[in-house]
C-alpha cells in the first residue's frame, strides 16, 4: 500500500526563511492525512545541517542524502531507492538542487510539487542565472509549482511554466509576538545599544538582493534628521566585507551596527522600534511577517509578495526598491510619529492573524496533496 507520507527536499546551508516556512509547515503537517518527512541534502555523511537539528528538536523525522556539489549519479539512484522502498507518493522540494534532482527521477514513480520562495531576476549572475535557467527546466516537469507570491507566478509563466500547473500559497507562520517576555533592555546592552536610543533593524542574509548597501547610504540623511539613533543589520552572507567597508568609508560605525547571523530572532525584533526591508527583489520573506505579527512597524520595498502583505499605507510603509533618499525619507516621517507607529504595528499584527497563519498555510498544502494523491 502506498503511504500519504509526503517527502519534503531542501538543500540547507543555514535558517532562512525558506528554512523556517519549510519547518513550520512540518510542523503544521503532523497528526494529519499527509505527515511529513524532512529530506535532507547533504555534501558529508555526518554533517548535520542546522534546518537538521532543529527538525531533530521538533520530533520530525529525517532522512539523510548525502551527495557532493554538482551532478552526482549516486545521490539520484539513493533518492529514487529510498522513494521506492519506502512507497513515497509525494516528494516535495525546496530549492534548486532538489528540483534537478528531482529532474531525473522517473515522473511516473512519484506525483511532485516544488515551492519557489522567490528568484533574483535582474540582481542574477552569470552562475544563478544558469542554475535558474536549470530549475525552471526541472519545475515544467512538476506535477505542480507552488509560488510564494502572485509576483512569483507571474515570473514562473515568464519562464514558460504553465499557469494551470501554478498555485499561490502564501508562507505563513505560527501567529504570536515571538518578542513577548524578553527583557528589551537586557537585549540592547548585550547588543551596547543604550535604552533609550531610537533602533531600527533588519534580518536577511548578507546578499545584493537584500539592499543592505541601500539602506547603509540613507544613513546618513537619517541621522542628520533624527540625531541619535542606531541601524542593527542581522545576517551574514558574501557582502559581509564589503558592507563593513562601507559603513566605515561613510562614517558610519556610531551608528550602524553588524551583528551576524541572529540566533533568536524574538530577542532581535524585541529590541528594534521599527524593521526595515529594503529588498531589491523578494518572494514572500518570512522575516517581515515575524516583524509584523511582533507588531513592530515596517518600512520595505515594493517588491514581490511584500505588496500582497501590506496593501495599505496604515498597514506599513511602501517605498520604491534601490533609491537611499526614499528610503531615508520614510523612515524619518515614521519615527516623528510614534501615534503612527502604534497604529501601524497593531494593523500589521491583524493582517499577519487573518491572512499568513500557519494554519492557512498548512490548510492550502493538504488541499493540494490530497488532489495529487487521489488524482494518480
Amino acid at each position: 500500500m502506498l503511504n500519504r507520507n509526503v517527502l519534503h527536499l531542501i538543500d540547507s546551508a543555514g535558517l532562512y526563511g525558506a528554512e523556517r516556512v519549510v519547518l513550520t509547515l512540518l510542523e503544521e503537517l503532523r497528526g494529519t492525512n499527509f505527515p511529513g518527512i524532512l529530506g535532507c541534502i547533504r555534501e558529508e555523511d555526518k554533517e548535520v545541517p542546522v534546518i537538521a537539528k532543529k527538525a531533530q528538536s521538533l520530533d520530525v523525522p529525517i532522512v539523510y542524502f548525502s551527495m557532493q556539489k554538482g551532478l552526482n549519479l549516486f545521490g539520484i539512484r539513493r533518492l529514487y531507492r529510498f522513494i521506492k522502498d519506502n512507497n513515497i507518493r509525494i516528494v516535495h522540494s525546496h530549492g534548486y538542487k532538489p528540483n534537478i534532482l528531482l529532474f531525473f527521477i522517473a515522473q511516473d514513480a512519484v506525483r511532485t510539487i516544488s515551492t519557489v520562495h522567490g528568484w533574483a531576476k535582474k540582481t542574477a549572475g552569470v552562475k544563478m542565472s544558469l542554475y535558474e535557467y536549470l530549475d525552471a527546466q526541472a519545475l515544467k516537469r512538476m506535477d505542480c509549482t507552488v509560488a510564494v507570491s502572485s509576483d512569483v507566478a507571474g515570473n514562473l509563466i515568464s519562464r514558460g511554466l504553465k499557469e494551470e500547473k501554478i498555485r499561490v500559497v502564501h508562507n505563513g507562520l505560527k501567529v504570536c509576538d515571538i518578542t513577548q517576555h524578553i527583557d528589551k533592555n537586557r537585549v540592547r546592552e548585550n547588543y551596547g545599544i543604550a535604552p533609550d536610543i531610537m533602533t531600527f533593524g533588519t534580518l536577511g542574509r548578507l546578499a545584493r538582493i537584500k539592499g543592505h548597501e541601500v539602506l547603509i547610504r540613507a544613513m546618513p540623511s537619517i541621522v542628520r534628521e533624527i540625531g541619535a539613533c542606531k541601524l542593527v543589520i542581522g545576517g551574514d552572507g558574501p557582502l559581509n566585507n564589503y558592507l563593513e567597508e562601507l559603513v566605515k568609508d561613510l562614517h558610519l560605525e556610531d551608528y550602524v551596527s553588524m551583528v551576524g547571523y541572529v540566533q533568536n530572532v524574538g530577542e532581535f525584533l524585541s529590541m528594534i522600534d521599527v524593521f526595515i526591508l529594503p529588498s531589491l527583489s523578494e518572494g514572500l520573506p518570512i522575516s517581515l511577517l515575524e516583524a509584523m505579527a511582533s507588531g513592530k512597524p515596517v518600512v520595505a520595498s515594493s517588491v514581490g509578495g511584500i505588496t500582497e502583505v501590506i496593501t495599505t499605507s496604515e498597514q506599513g510603509a511602501l517605498v520604491v526598491p534601490g533609491d537611499p533618499v526614499v528610503i531615508a525619507r520614510a523612515v524619518t516621517e515614521l519615527l516623528r510619529d510614534p501615534a503612527r507607529m502604534k497604529k501601524m504595528g497593531a494593523e500589521g499584527r491583524q493582517v499577519i492573524r487573518e491572512r499568513f497563519s500557519a494554519e492557512i498555510m498548512a490548510k492550502n498544502y493538504l488541499n493540494l496533496y490530497s488532489t495529487m494523491y487521489y488524482d494518480a
